[in-house]
């Protein structure tokens, strides 16, 4: 009796993650047009093709640090090897064919799949990410009060200007490009928070952690918080991968990856002190154990297969309102090629193998945040090489370029630009 009621709740747990996202299912949706390989008993085919996974050292990467050293991975049978890749450079790695699967922010990759790069999304692992800051005596109180502001991003094509131009959208606000009424500008993650203090932006929008620390460190006021707004926090920010190679060629291998990365994304949530622990000592990740266990748990690990496709729904039509999914591409086919429908693979079987009780995930899902972790731990010493700030990278770095082009040429910045990016 025991055992039934606590499966009912973890159900419960993971499908409350998606109640802002329309009907709900547990089973993978049939959107894409593989089926499962089976063998003549009707399972599934084993498959031993060795697949090439991709991790940059990322915290809230940690289901695929977990995998690895709880042994998910060899559990369900996959057979990897695994290659170092910079965050940014995640989709030109998997255009090169160097990884076949991995885990990473879904709206970065959303304008690579849509010039082609042959990636299908298989499930929705976190939740958060993104915060959206003002200062503690700042007269901005709601996303309506933005209108006319200058909002400070990473990039515009980061997750947090896209969070924040559809939070803008909602209210009304135009974000177009010849009509905005509020205006973006690009800094690097660790020059957002001194923008905002010395008056060059009225607001900024940040990943975490460095969000999380810049709000205690500067005594900044969250206006947008992805991992607890109510349009936001059932909505996935990071999935997992496989090439169009592996969902086509190989489709049992992609069911036992997905399998296996979802089981450990259960086991982060129950367990992130564990977690953070595991990935400082076995060198994943650098920083303070006890800091990153305080920002995992700001993260909502709950995979979900549905989540994924309810994640692309979401963000696609956004992406390509701010012009990075051409004018010319149909949303409802680009998520449906988009996303992989797993086969064989259900959210009930992922929990039921997983190890994960649902009185630990009912555990933390009462806990309270440490915030004294983050007292002593400022951006300038932060060493926390996180996914999430891995979208700003190109871009900060473009902006450097743009300033030392441009200084003395304000009159031909953008030729001269244009000419230096070339």
């Amino acid at each position: 009796m025991k055992k039934q009621l606590a499966k009912l709740l973890i159900l419960t747990l993971i499908s409350a993650s998606l109640a802002a996202c329309g009907e709900q299912q547990t089973a993978a949706p049939q959107t894409g047009d593989e089926t499962a390989q089976t063998a003549e008993n009707g399972e599934p085919a084993q498959d031993d093709y060795v697949i090439k996974i991709g991790y940059g050292g990322g915290l809230c990467e940690a289901p695929l640090h977990i995998a690895v050293e709880k042994g998910f991975f060899d559990k369900e049978g996959v057979k990897y090897e695994l290659e170092r890749v910079d965050a940014a450079e995640t989709a030109s790695a998997v255009g090169s064919g160097k990884i076949e699967a991995g885990f990473g922010l879904l709206g970065k990759f959303l304008q690579p799949i849509d010039n082609g790069l042959p990636m299908r999304v298989t499930a929705g692992l976190h939740t958060g990410c993104t915060k959206v800051l003002v200062p503690g005596d700042s007269d901005i109180k709601t996303v309506a009060d933005l209108k006319g502001k200058k909002i400070g991003v990473p990039g515009l094509g980061a997750a947090p200007a896209i969070i924040t131009k559809r939070s803008l959208a909602k209210e009304g606000i135009d974000v177009s490009a010849d009509k905005a009424e509020v205006e973006f500008a690009v800094f690097s993650m660790s020059d957002l928070p001194s923008a905002l203090q010395n008056g060059a932006v009225d607001v900024v929008a940040m990943s975490d952690p460095q969000g999380s620390v810049a709000e205690n460190e500067f005594g900044l006021r969250c206006i947008i918080d992805t991992a607890k707004d109510d349009d936001y926090k059932d909505e996935y920010c990071c999935i997992s991968f496989v090439t169009d190679n592996i969902a086509q060629n190989h489709p049992q291998a992609a069911r036992n990856f997905t399998k296996a990365i979802m089981e450990a994304s259960l086991w982060v949530e129950a367990h992130p002190e564990e977690t953070a622990q595991i990935q400082v000592e076995k060198s994943w990740v650098s920083g303070d154990a006890k800091f990153n266990a305080e920002v995992l748990k700001q993260y909502n690990y709950k995979p979900s297969l549905e989540g994924g496709l309810e994640a692309l729904k979401l963000s696609a039509p956004a992406i390509k309102e701010l012009g990075l999914i051409q004018e010319s591409t149909d949303i409802d086919e680009f998520v449906n090629k988009t996303f992989l429908a797993v086969p064989d693979l259900t959210d009930e079987e992922v929990f039921e193998d997983s190890g994960v009780t649902a009185e630990e995930l009912a555990a933390r899902n009462e806990e309270t945040p440490n915030a004294s972790a983050f007292s002593d731990v400022t951006l300038d010493k932060l060493e926390i090489d996180d996914c999430c700030k891995e979208d700003a990278k190109e871009e900060a770095k473009e902006e450097s370029e743009e300033k030392e082009c441009c200084k003395h040429k304000e009159e031909v910045k953008k030729d001269c630009c244009e000419e230096e990016e070339k």
